[in-house]
């Protein structure tokens, strides 16, 4: 086979950040709020045990992931979207506005996004490693890298140990792991 048509695979963190575009660029950092969002629902899971939450905690943190995630991004898969060449009457169809209402929302998001420089954003500025986590993120079989295997029952576990609940039995009968507390 001739090296004309061999294709070199190049892994995204050697690549120059010139080398990519306002789109790949955008959608580096759509995937990257995709992957921050995943991580603090994953996160909220392995999250304190009823006997040590005070009340309304659980709901409380809920609303704090909705808060700040969607926000962002929806923001983002508009730029990703915009920067593609999408209309504002599509992206006002999608998110059931007018084309005015949309433009009027995220125009000038979109607008500083396409102003901001190397130096004002890292995504832009070091495109190839935010494209290299994200691969990393998605062909993982356990993203939120969680030091045990039972994220939740490890939190479960924990707790029992403050409010005497016996984990041993919990242990054997899901055939876990010993807990990671104590010898048993």
């Amino acid at each position: 086979m001739s090296s004309e048509t061999d294709r070199v695979r190049v892994g995204p963190r050697g690549l120059p950040a010139a080398s990519f575009t306002d789109s790949d660029i955008a959608r580096i950092t759509m995937v990257a709020m995709a992957e921050s969002r995943a991580q603090g629902y994953g996160k909220f899971a392995q999250m304190v045990s009823e006997e040590l939450a005070q009340s309304g905690d659980y709901v409380r943190q809920a609303m704090r992931l909705e808060n700040s995630a969607d926000a962002l991004f929806v923001q983002y898969a508009v730029i990703a979207e915009r920067v593609r060449g999408t209309s504002w009457d599509v992206v006002g169809e999608v998110t059931r506005m007018s084309a005015t209402q949309a433009e009027a929302k995220w125009g000038d998001v979109e607008k500083r996004w396409r102003r901001a420089s190397r130096a004002d954003d890292p995504y832009r500025k070091d495109p190839g490693a935010y494209a290299a986590r994200a691969d990393e993120y998605l062909t993982t079989n356990a993203p939120y890298q969680f030091s045990t295997g039972r994220p939740l029952s490890a939190s479960l576990d924990a707790a029992s140990h403050l409010t005497g609940r016996d984990t041993a039995a919990a242990d054997q009968a899901f055939a876990g792991p010993c807990c990671a507390h104590c010898s048993r």
